[in-house]
């Protein structure tokens, strides 16, 4: 009787990023390219390092659209390949596969019960300057704008509504994203997000800058639940989902720079900060990748 080997197997978080207008989302659909699938398609059907049906979860889901400055994920390997090749080999290999709209920046071995969906916290950013009547606010009033979305609520009036699921959040921080002392949009951060939550409170906001809104609407909308309220939905093209923090993985720390000023003076002045939307990734993956 020939002996059987079972291998034991590692379980490697990674982080990357990508263009969020490259693929339809971020998790697998059939028939259409996705972060998750292209991810999938590199580990089974190019490296063959699994035969997993599922072999890659990521942290979170992002729709068609929406920039990643960082996410995560895993991946289940042999131990004895991970041993081998170590995380200088799992980014080489995987470098020479992935397309150009997906950045990897590091790679470690975790518990094998480790999920990426267990994370500390994820931060976005919404870039309001591009949207289209928006005019800069007092720093003051739009501090305290954001701060309404703080605190642990039921944002059914700003998420899409699914049946079944809890729309119960805690929010930890929402604040203003600054160049200098320019407005670029708002920071928001959270341990987790109900769908669209991010790009509704973009929207509510700009309703109130716009002045098709009063605050107290928003207040109203935050704190009344079972009314339903539709505030609309913004653009996905100026979310970014910033980063992701896990316990005992350490944050990159990278410095912040300097962002562009959206040139309103031509008539193509959205294409313009949609080119900026991926210099921003650009620049950032370019310090993250040098640090690895």
């Amino acid at each position: 009787m020939s002996e059987v080997r079972f291998l034991q197997k590692a379980r490697i978080a990674f982080r990357f990023g990508h263009y969020g207008d490259t693929f339809h989302g971020s998790q697998v659909q059939p028939d259409v390219p996705t972060v998750q699938g292209t991810l999938m398609h590199i580990f089974k059907k190019k490296l063959k390092w699994t035969n997993d049906r599922m072999p890659v979860s990521l942290a979170s889901r992002t729709d068609s659209g929406v920039h990643v400055r960082m996410n995560g994920g895993f991946i289940d390997l042999d131990s004895d390949k991970w041993e081998a090749m170590g995380e200088r080999g799992f980014i080489k290999a995987i470098g020479h596969q992935v397309p150009d709209n997906i950045s990897i920046f590091d790679a470690r071995k975790v518990s094998n019960d480790w999920s990426p969906r267990r994370a500390l916290n994820r931060t976005y950013r919404y870039r309001m300057e591009c949207m289209e009547k928006w005019r800069e606010p007092e720093l003051e009033f739009f501090t305290e704008l954001c701060a309404i979305f703080e605190g642990n609520h039921d944002w059914s009036n700003y998420c899409r509504r699914e049946p079944g699921r809890t729309t119960r959040r805690v929010i930890e921080s929402c604040k203003p994203w600054l160049d200098s002392e320019r407005i670029i949009g708002f920071e928001i951060v959270g341990e987790a997000f109900v769908w669209n939550q991010v790009r509704r409170i973009a929207n509510a906001i700009y309703s109130v800058i716009a002045g098709n809104k009063e605050i107290d609407t928003l207040i109203f909308a935050r704190d009344n639940p079972e009314t339903e309220i539709d505030l609309g939905l913004a653009e996905p093209d100026w979310l970014i989902l910033w980063s992701v923090s896990w316990e005992n993985i350490p944050d990159l720390d990278v410095k912040e720079l300097s962002v562009p000023e959206p040139d309103r003076s031509s008539k193509r002045w959205k294409e313009i900060c949609r080119l900026q939307q991926k210099e921003i990734l650009i620049r950032q993956f370019d310090i993250m990748q040098g640090e690895y």
